[in-house]
């Protein structure tokens, strides 16, 4: 069934104003006068007070409007929406299990459209996009059918401003590829040339679409897919020939792309820049972890390459097994980065990686992810810059 949303034509229309505010009110928020970081956490309503349960942020847009998922006390999970004055919604998808399967908001344009999946009671993941006054749209991949049975189906990453949605589907036979659905609903299923499994991470506002696939080997590799199907593929320096090889890739309107791969040497995490032009920054959080896979992960970059992610800090060994925490950084383009504890989090090593982690950035800094406390609640948190 093809959806058009009428509230996405003044954009269409508005397209070079729309891309320029984001930059444009962040060149006034930083010649307004520099102020002291702040970070406030919280819990939507109904949030579970047990381990397992709680509030975790996922998206965030230019407004400081936040989306994410909240478990309540029955361990059913749902959607919520919060707004830069705290006013909260918690909703459900059409067709949704909250007990067997989730409403799971993964990303919020500009306008307040949320994109995300449900699952329904045979853990099958559906597409929906839901719009500022509570209307939702549920779609299924159909051009190459997505799978029917538990853990497969449709799961959207990203929405741009014009309401176009790219994410992943997985097949009968659990193997995962990437599609695009534009405004109009009309899908487009892709896979990079080799690919074993394709994992989509994001799409900016030119359609421009980043992720990484694995090889016959299993190794990966990132990718950009631009807006007319071309698709380049990329490896950082010293990714490849690792047991993972590059792990994830975000991509902002300026085309810069960021992201986590695991090195060949010893593979270990680190985070990396790819420029416009094909050029590569390779860099760790502070206090990252050079141990087995673990280090600096990241999860967000912004339209001034700012990221956000997480860190496993150095680790002690317990047991026989070495225990991390993990912790939030952010990092501006030129290199200043932060590793920031939210007040709160649990901060002792444990063998769950429990910390806290930056999910999403928008475009004037302000971060929102979550951390988990010391009975493993999780709680959601901004960070203004």
């Amino acid at each position: 069934m093809t959806t058009f949303f009428p509230y996405l034509e003044p954009m269409r229309k508005g397209k070079a104003f729309l891309l320029l505010a984001p930059l444009t009110l962040f060149l006034v928020l930083m010649t307004s006068g520099a102020h002291a970081q702040k970070i406030i956490t919280f819990d939507a309503p109904n949030s579970g007070q047990g381990a397992g349960q709680g509030t975790e942020a996922t998206g965030i847009n230019l407004e400081g409007t936040i989306t994410g998922n909240v478990t309540d006390n029955n361990f059913g999970t749902h959607g919520f929406v919060r707004t830069a004055n705290g006013r909260f919604t918690n909703f459900d998808a059409p067709g949704a299990d909250p007990i067997l399967g989730c409403t799971c908001p993964s990303s919020i344009n500009d306008l307040g459209v949320i994109a995300g999946n449900t699952a329904d009671t045979n853990g099958v993941s559906h597409g929906f996009l839901r719009t500022p006054e509570g209307q939702f749209a549920i779609f299924d991949d159909t051009q190459a059918p997505a799978g029917t049975g538990a853990g497969q189906g449709t799961t959207p990453v990203g929405i741009t401003d014009f309401g176009v949605i790219a994410g992943n589907y997985v097949d009968g036979n659990y193997v995962g590829h990437g599609f695009v659905r534009t405004a109009a609903g009309k899908i487009t299923t892709f896979d990079p040339p080799g690919s074993t499994y394709t994992s989509v991470w994001s799409i900016n506002n030119f359609g421009q679409v980043a992720g990484v696939f694995y090889d016959t080997n299993n190794v990966g590799h990132g990718f950009v897919r631009s807006a007319g199907g071309k698709i380049t593929t990329f490896d950082p320096p010293g990714a490849v020939g690792g047991d993972a090889g590059t792990y994830n890739a975000f991509v902002n309107d300026f085309g810069v792309i960021a992201g986590s791969y695991y090195a060949a040497k010893n593979d270990a995490e680190f985070g990396y820049l790819r420029w416009f032009a094909g050029q590569f920054t390779k860099f760790e959080a502070p206090k990252a972890s050079s141990a087995e896979f673990f280090g600096t992960e990241l999860a967000a970059i912004n339209l001034e390459s700012t990221t956000t992610g997480w860190v496993f800090t150095k680790g002690v060994e317990v047991e026989g097994n070495m225990e991390f925490v993990a912790q939030a950084f952010v990092r501006d383009a030129n290199g200043n980065a932060t590793t920031f504890i939210v007040p709160g989090q649990i901060t002792t090593p444990n063998p769950y990686l429990y910390g806290s982690a930056g999910a999403a950035i928008n475009a004037v800094g302000v971060v929102a992810g979550r951390l988990h406390d010391a009975n493993l609640v999780a709680h959601a948190f901004l960070r203004i810059p």
